[in-house]
């Protein structure tokens, strides 16, 4: 049924790939793409936003994902990256995506279906630019060829979700008037799914709106929730893009996170696990960790997973700050910088702990002469090299070239439900949601994703533990569905565990990751300051001993001479302040002066001038309307 799915979207694909060429003509000047059949538009701007390996790798990879402390990478923190890494999400949309948008609206029908579905798929496109940079040109962009408007204002966030709601709702209308688009990667023409899309995106649009107007996140919510066209409600209802290896990983079609994650964008794309959510997984033992991660294998490009064989737990946890490191199947990257980050601890000679050499975890695997070998480290796996190597995402499985891009599935709007009526914006039994969006978030793996060779293999390998004998998938999750539920009905602060779980099921979407925080602070242990006591440096066990060698032997690990104190996370631009935003590009000081600067000015407001602005408050960030207690745990007892 799979390769049925994968064989469809490779037809579609094809039909839009051969048309590139029309792109760039059109592109140069719309006014004479009076050939290019909209059709192709149209499965452009669907397909667009998701396929440039560039493009995700920089966005969601190393700068977002880390940004959420949801996924890490072992370049820096997330918001130390420049504005050249900043840009490439924003010339994405604006440079490409938005121009055959516009070209679109003008020359489809008033009110017609097909006008419905590029309406709904504008916002949907549109959520990345204004989830990651605010204020952002929205009822101007793109029109500088069909209304000759070359430098749109930038719309306030507020505004832009105002206009955000309207295509919508005109969207969700119009769809039902006549003949849609049947080339449409998302349903294949289907009006009522484009309606239930445009109700479900309709309530996320609302809670982007719960912190700066929560009467009108309110009103916005209530109509899209009982509106009769319905909503996602189900895992079959899922809007989804599948993904094609044609034109290879710098074409137009294939998951553009898979390509990074596979190496075929410029090398090692360095995803990982944040130490953060593998702990707050493990400890709960979310068996859901045989899909997410593992160790990479970096031996060619694509690069893949090194399945594991035996003795393989992915549910112990490394050590914590300080203490006697630990042989573990996986562990995650810190919040930091490279030197604190990765170091796994120190070698010392004559007991000399000032002078000790910092030894760093292992990045990956390679097979070298058909063995596994942990690099740099050239540790072979039978020698327990992979238990000090950090753990990718996972490109077999969540972030494979030919994973589809989900869009908007059942477990995100059962999570946003919950979240509403936590919030007071709908009545209802917030734990039946809550619940519903568990159960999806757990059934969208096997069901959409490739890579069960690798899920399978993990399993067994589990099975060969003393503490994973008679392992069960689905009596695990059980188990973690039961457990989290009872948490939820003992909670002090029920929208911690809602954006918890929602924030879990969302790792690899880095934009989304973060958004959940931005706008509620949530999870509570995903602190908007970082404590500079706890961040500026951090010890690492000392030995005299190797203690890899140790436990390649079978013997325990050494006890450790002492700690050594080495820096850990700087403070950089930001003063260990969370990031809430994307600086702008820096060509539009140049090209948009006027409309950038006013911009600027009006959403720095009372922060003034002497605060970096990619930590000013966006309109949507948490402003303490809603509760950001803690409600849950980083480690479950």
């Amino acid at each position: 049924m799979k390769a049925n799915k994968y064989i469809i979207g490779v037809a579609l694909a094809a039909s839009m790939f051969s048309c590139r060429d029309k792109f760039e003509e059109m592109n140069k000047d719309p006014w004479s793409s009076d050939e290019m059949d909209p059709k192709y538009q149209f499965t452009h701007i669907q397909n667009k936003p998701y396929t440039d390996g560039g493009e995700s790798w920089r966005t969601q990879i190393i700068m977002t994902g880390p940004m959420s402390q949801a996924t890490g990478n072992l370049y820096a923190s997330g918001e130390s990256f420049s504005t050249a890494y900043k840009e490439w999400a924003w010339n994405n949309i604006y440079k490409d995506i938005l121009k055959n948008v516009t070209d679109l609206e003008s020359k489809l029908p008033a009110s017609s279906a097909q006008l419905g579905q590029v309406e709904i798929t504008k916002v949907i496109d549109m959520m990345k630019v204004v989830s990651m940079y605010g204020d952002v040109p929205y009822t101007e962009a793109g029109k500088g060829y069909v209304e000759h408007i070359l430098y749109p204002k930038y719309d306030a966030q507020e505004v832009a979700l105002e206009a955000m709601i309207t295509d919508l709702k005109n969207g969700r209308e119009w769809v039902k008037n006549g003949e849609t688009f049947t080339d449409d990667f998302y349903y294949r023409g289907e009006a009522g799914a484009w309606q239930r899309l445009a109700n479900s995106m309709l309530m996320k649009v609302a809670l982007y709106m719960s912190e700066g107007n929560p009467q009108r996140a309110k009103e916005v919510f209530g109509e899209a929730f009982n509106h009769s066209a319905g909503y996602i409600s189900n895992i079959a209802e899922t809007a989804k893009l599948e993904h094609s290896l044609n034109g290879g990983a710098w074409g137009q079609h294939m998951n553009g996170l898979g390509a990074a994650m596979t190496s075929q964008v410029g090398g090692f794309a360095y995803g990982y696990m944040s130490e953060t959510s593998l702990k707050s997984m493990q400890s709960r033992k979310d068996p859901r960790l045989f899909y997410v991660t593992g160790v990479h294998d970096y031996t060619s490009s694509p690069s893949t997973m090194i399945i594991p064989t035996a003795d393989y737990n992915p549910f112990e946890m490394a050590e914590g700050w300080g203490e006697s490191v630990k042989p573990v199947s996986l562990r995650g990257t810190r919040m930091g910088d490279q030197d604190g980050q990765i170091a796994l601890f120190a070698m010392a000679e004559d007991n000399d702990i000032d002078g000790a050499q910092i030894i760093n975890a292992d990045y990956f695997g390679r097979i070298i002469n058909g063995e596994p070998v942990a690099i740099p480290s050239e540790t072979p796996f039978s020698a327990a090299g992979d238990k000090f190597t950090l753990a990718s995402l996972n490109n077999m499985t969540i972030m494979h070239p030919l994973s589809p891009t989900i869009i908007m599935s059942s477990d995100e709007v059962n999570f946003l439900i919950a979240e509403a009526i936590e919030k007071g914006l709908i009545g209802g039994n917030s734990s039946q949601y809550f619940e519903a969006g568990m159960r999806d978030a757990f059934t969208k793996y096997p069901t959409f994703f490739p890579g069960q060779d690798y899920v399978q293999g993990a399993i067994a390998a589990y099975k060969t533990t003393d503490e994973g004998a008679g392992f069960n998938y689905d009596a695990a999750k059980e188990e973690y569905i039961t457990n989290e539920v009872s948490a939820f009905s003992a909670s002090a602060n029920k929208l911690d565990n809602i954006i918890y779980q929602a924030w879990v099921s969302q790792i690899g979407n880095g934009v989304n990751t973060f958004t959940l925080w931005n706008r509620t602070h949530l999870p509570s242990f995903v602190t908007p300051v970082l404590d500079k006591n706890e961040y500026e440096t951090i010890d690492i066990p000392v030995y005299t001993t190797d203690p890899r060698e140790a436990v390649a032997e079978g013997k325990p690990v050494p006890t450790p001479i002492g700690v050594k104190n080495i820096p850990f996370h700087s403070p950089g631009s930001t003063s260990f302040v969370r990031s809430r935003r994307f600086d702008y590009p820096n060509n539009e000081m140049s090209s948009n002066a006027t409309n950038y600067q006013e911009a600027v000015e009006r959403q720095r407001g009372d922060a003034g001038s002497s605060n970096q602005f990619n930590t000013v408050d966006q309109w949507i960030s948490y402003k303490g309307v809603y509760s950001s207690s803690k409600g849950i745990e980083l480690i479950k007892k």
